[in-house]
């Protein structure tokens, strides 16, 4: 019998035992058997599984779907149970059946549907995974998460994120934006969407970053460096970390930077963009750490140490130009 085999009928073992002990009338017999299976400590796992299985769809209670789903096993069950002769013993109840279903579904639910996660323009939020992994999303970042027996699959959509991950050699980790997939087991890395691809810093640990295109190409980084799929002739260098991955603690640092880029980045963050009037502002090179989403603060500062000018247009633009 093969690994895969066995732990599926460990999983309806865990199933049955589950629902039998759910139901309303439990025999002295059941609790002695149950206690003899779950000595085994696969067994014992497989039904800590089901069990948080169970607890996952009571959190999902509220949606539609799922009430749907359950209702309509029930009353399929219920039916069932009025046709068999009235004699017969039967190994599961209706609330054992609905336990069945409710799980099955939720099973299928965490890994069929992905749990959606995002922040509005100037917003930062971080989310535990079931796992103990995390992801930290910048501003206006979207992430779909889904786990699967082999796999953690991230999405990112748009935006930036800092994964956080914990080891697990049988599920890989992988973050796939655009063209690009990056994989890990437990580290620590940095992902911005980049036109079709993407950036990626490494902080802590190894990944793996592939980018699918005419031409599939593929690097592993060390910490410190970082990998941008999107350029046009993508390679590993490296790379201030700490200075790159200052977002996670609301702080944008700027080195040498065109008052272009900086200005680009600081935009992310706020729903008043800075405009510069002429090319020649954007020639300048600003160095400083500021306050993210503090767009006031950021433009006091160029114009103090600058020869810049800041207007304020009626629709809330900022447009800074050459002084006189």
């Amino acid at each position: 019998m093969t690994i895969e085999a066995e732990a599926d009928i460990r999983r309806k073992e865990a199933v049955e035992w589950f629902t039998r002990l759910n139901q309303r009338k439990v025999t002295t017999a059941d609790v002695r058997g149950f206690s003899a299976w779950r000595r085994d400590p696969a067994n014992a796992h497989a039904f800590q599984k089901i069990e948080a299985m169970w607890d996952a769809a009571g959190a999902l209670a509220g949606n539609p779907e799922l009430a749907a789903l359950t209702a309509e096993a029930r009353r399929g069950t219920e039916a069932r149970e009025k046709r068999r002769p009235s004699g017969r013993l039967v190994s599961l109840g209706v609330a054992g059946a609905a336990a069945v279903a409710v799980c099955a579904f939720s099973l299928a639910w965490l890994q069929q549907r992905p749990a959606t996660y995002a922040t509005a323009v100037g917003e930062q939020r971080t989310v535990q995974l079931h796992d103990g992994s995390r992801i930290t999303l910048d501003t206006s970042t979207r992430v779909a998460v889904r786990y699967t027996r082999d796999r953690r699959a991230v999405t990112l959509t748009s935006g930036q994120a800092m994964f956080d991950v914990e080891g697990d050699a049988a599920r890989p980790f992988v973050v796939a934006a655009g063209d690009t997939r990056v994989t890990a087991l437990g580290t620590r890395f940095d992902v911005r969407r980049s036109g079709a691809g993407a950036r990626v810093i490494l902080v802590d640990g190894r990944v793996a970053v592939r980018h699918d295109m005419d031409r599939p190409a593929q690097w592993s980084l060390t910490p410190g460096q970082q990998v941008v799929t999107s350029a046009r002739q993508p390679q590993v260098m490296t790379t201030d970390v700490a200075a790159a991955t200052s977002w996670t603690v609301g702080r944008l640092t700027f080195e040498n930077t065109p008052v272009s880029v900086a200005v680009a980045e600081v935009n992310r963050y706020s729903r008043e963009p800075i405009e510069l009037q002429d090319a020649r502002v954007s020639e300048i090179r600003v160095s400083g750490v500021f306050n993210a989403g503090d767009i006031d603060g950021f433009v006091a500062a160029l114009t103090d140490l600058y020869p810049l000018q800041a207007a304020r247009t009626e629709d809330g633009r900022i447009v800074l130009s050459r002084g006189a």
